[in-house]
């Protein structure tokens, strides 16, 4: 699961129905889950990096699988589904240069180019834009009493902040971006722009970017703070930009049970993880293999299981066709769902609903989260608040989040994901094999199984838009560098994991605390829990309170 979800599942409700009798899943169905996880998390694999010799045992695998059960490929190359991905992009040294007074400096040390740059070579002189923000009504306009003929041709410089900062309650957020800035300078007659960062309140834009957004003109950050101060009184500089984007093959595997029906439903699992770590890693320390084991040999795995259950049982699940489809660069931004859902191969194309597995190995206490409740009426009919197995079901109504159910969604697709929560081990090399409740994840494949087999007996299944959570979150800048619990039913902000270093491991909290104030804000729930951290910016201390083991503590935390 991406990592981005600490802000995007935020609010459960409960649904209470009649259940029907469990799903009687096939024998052995721990025992093939411990295999299929074991193999798929394993150090042989070493964390099925796309693009990695591990992604592709992986892929082959997975394929192996789906031939064993007969299933039909769709696509042209037994399974595989190809597409590429840009895994960074690059800028060598020896292709990039900026010259000030006859003296090379180099990138990226003390410089680098953005991912807005255009490759080329651009000569002139400088001239400073303090923020280059045009905001008539706040009023403030950088560019006020500047003819454009004193601008056209020249090299802007541009301060990356703005005029009371970067932080989520500026009355200036709207200009923020830097992209827009770059857009307006070129309309000004900017041949180039450099951005400098010498003011307050500002982060320096990040070094390496896996996409480029050129918009035509060489653009660079200056990291040297002397070579920057000088840029603002108007030298003459000369750059030297070429970005080259390093593409990976990846595949999504594509396995078809072809019953004849009319509708086809999609049950799907990303299979890629982060191999050595990387940026989205939450481990501190010297890159290690990070297995993957929850997050998703987890849903592979139920994905494989339920297409052996649904396969054996004919007469059972013989109204729709059903497409079983493990992704690939879901870790990288829900690329393969994407690719996917615009590439969709003929054979498949009139689809009922889709069901996405991701981190579905470590239940506790029978919890389950499903999301994308709103996405249909249905819904409300086939899901229970005390599920078959006496699970404990807590439901999301959106049906977008940080997983390839999303996808799907913006198809206009009902869907549902199940999540059997966070934990200390996200992200980290310790998501191991040995840490799986295989029985928890084989009692929700006997609830997942038993949801399918209702939906058998539905007609039409439709479609509705909910509300996307996220866009409603407040804003912050600032982290405490915890894992939140989004299975605690109490009151308060539970911590599942802390990362060492950060500001919550700094203050002394760890696992199992309860946050219940931050400052003047109580922390209810996850949405009070943001609301407080939107207050705050780097540097700012807060007295936090938070409950462990039943009594009340008291910290200070500094972000």
């Amino acid at each position: 699961m991406t990592k981005y979800f600490v802000v995007i599942i935020l609010a459960f409700g409960l649904n209470v129905q009649a259940q029907e009798d469990c799903f009687p899943i096939l024998e052995g169905t721990t025992e093939r889950l411990s295999n299929d996880i074991g193999y798929l998390a394993s150090s042989k694999l070493a964390g099925r990096e796309p693009g990695t010799e591990g992604a592709m045992l992986s892929a082959s695998y997975i394929s192996e699988a789906f031939s064993k059960l007969s299933l039909k490929s769709v696509t042209n190359n037994e399974y595989h589904q190809e597409f590429s991905i840009t895994k960074e992009v690059l800028y060598d040294s020896k292709e990039n240069s900026l010259q000030y007074k006859k003296k090379n400096y180099s990138a990226p040390v003390d410089y680098f180019p953005l991912q807005y740059s255009s490759n080329g070579v651009f000569e002139g002189k400088t001239i400073n834009l303090n923020y280059g923000i045009r905001a008539a009504d706040l009023g403030w306009n950088d560019y006020k009493g500047l003819k454009k003929k004193k601008l056209k041709g020249k090299i802007f410089v541009i301060d990356v902040s703005s005029p009371d900062g970067m932080h989520p309650h500026s009355k200036y957020i709207a200009f923020h971006d830097l992209g827009d800035r770059i857009d307006l300078a070129i309309k000004k007659g900017a041949k180039a722009v450099v951005f400098v960062n010498l003011k307050e309140g500002a982060s320096d834009p990040r070094p390496k970017f896996r996409t480029i957004k050129s918009k035509g003109i060489p653009v660079v950050f200056i990291q040297n703070k002397k070579l920057a101060k000088k840029l603002l009184k108007g030298k003459k500089i000369k750059i030297k930009t070429k970005l080259e984007e390093n593409k990976i093959k990846a595949y999504n595997i594509v396995g078809f049970l072809d019953r004849g029906a009319e509708k086809t439903v999609v049950i799907g699992a990303h299979y890629d993880h982060l191999g050595m770590g990387g940026q989205s890693s939450l481990y501190t320390g010297d890159p290690t293999i990070h297995y993957g084991a929850d997050d998703n040999a987890s849903g592979v795995a139920g994905m494989l299981e339920i297409a052996r259950n649904i396969v054996a049982k004919e007469k059972e699940f013989s109204a729709y066709n059903y497409l079983f489809i493990a992704f690939s660069g879901e870790e990288m931004g829900l690329l393969g769902s994407a690719y996917y859902t615009k590439n969709i191969p003929d054979d498949v194309r009139n689809m009922a609903y889709m069901i996405n597995l991701d981190m579905i190995g470590r239940m506790q206490e029978n919890m389950v989260a499903i999301n994308g409740f709103g996405t249909s009426p249905i819904w409300e009919k086939v899901i229970q608040e005390e599920g078959c197995n006496q699970l404990r079901i807590k439901t999301g109504n959106s049906g977008v989040g940080p997983s390839d159910h999303t996808s799907f969604y913006y198809l206009e697709m009902p869907v549902l994901h199940f999540f059997t929560g966070t934990h200390k081990d996200y992200h980290k090399p310790t998501d191991i094999a040995e840490n799986i409740n295989y029985k928890g994840e084989a009692k929700l494949i006997s609830y997942i199984l038993n949801l399918v087999l209702q939906m058998e007996k539905v007609g039409k299944v439709e479609f509705t838009p909910t509300a996307e959570e996220s866009m409603d979150a407040p804003k912050f800048t600032v982290t405490l560098g915890v894992m939140p619990s989004y299975m605690f039913e109490g009151s308060g902000m539970k911590i599942d994991g802390v990362t060492e270093g950060k500001p919550a491991s700094v203050a002394g909290l760890l696992a199992g605390d309860v946050v219940i104030q931050m400052g003047e804000v109580k922390v209810v729930d996850m949405m009070s829990y943001m609301k407080a951290l939107s207050r705050y910016k780097k540097g700012d201390k807060v007295s936090l309170s938070y409950m462990r083991n039943g009594e009340k503590g008291t910290t200070e935390v500094q972000f």
